[in-house]
């Protein structure tokens, strides 16, 4: 016996296959045109897409009355005057898409110049491993580790102590207040006792978001 659908129901049938196949997000671009900078590490393109500086944390605006973290403003205003309007080129990692589907990437100017990297290296942003996104760390890391000795930007206020010790994580690559429930779960093999939180940045460990030391 022979089956013969209407052509209206085998085009439905199509369209929604394809609809299927296009689900996720769209494929990510080589470059863009910067539209808007919303803080010291996002920013969007023209094409609607915002685009999250990989490997870097930026000090946060102010939000649900919560004030600006020190130099919050200023990491905006650089990362603004370094891309505003300009043609950027978008290099990628392993993982390309974060959990609010913003693109993950390391931003380059025309010139060469590596936005993440310069941002570190002015002191307004700090380094924020992601693994398995560690292509450029190393890289990051050096500029860090200058701006830090310089006591440029944020590290004129980032170091202050307030914890005898901080536990740190050797596979998420984080460090915690040692009354952190975070760093209660850190197994045996991965925890490493730091004694300053200068040892902790220098050794390339970021800090704990629920924690914050």
């Amino acid at each position: 016996m022979s089956w013969r659908w209407p052509c209206s129901l085998l085009l439905t049938v199509v369209l929604a296959g394809a609809g299927a196949c296009g689900a996720g997000p769209a494929p990510a671009p080589a470059t863009g045109v910067v539209a808007r900078v919303h803080d010291g590490d996002t920013l969007s393109l023209t094409d609607g897409r915002r685009v999250r500086l990989l490997g870097i944390d930026a000090p946060e605006l102010e939000k649900e009355g919560r004030p600006a973290e020190f130099l919050a403003h200023a990491a905006k205003k650089a990362l603004s005057d370094l891309t505003q309007g300009r043609r950027v080129r978008l290099e990628y990692d392993r993982l390309r898409y974060d959990r609010f589907q913003r693109l993950l990437a390391y931003v380059h100017l025309e010139d060469g110049t590596l936005v993440n990297r310069e941002l570190v290296a002015r002191g307004l942003a700090r380094v924020y491993t992601q693994p398995p996104n560690t292509a450029r760390q190393e890289e990051l890391l050096a500029a860090q580790r200058e701006a830090l000795e310089a006591g440029r930007g944020i590290w004129r206020e980032a170091l202050t102590q307030d914890e005898d010790f901080y536990l740190a994580n050797q596979k998420t690559q984080r460090f915690h207040r040692p009354n952190c429930h975070l760093a209660r779960e850190i197994a045996p093999a991965n925890r490493l006792r730091l004694d300053s939180k200068k040892e902790a940045y220098l050794r390339g460990f970021s800090p704990c978001r629920t924690c914050k030391p």
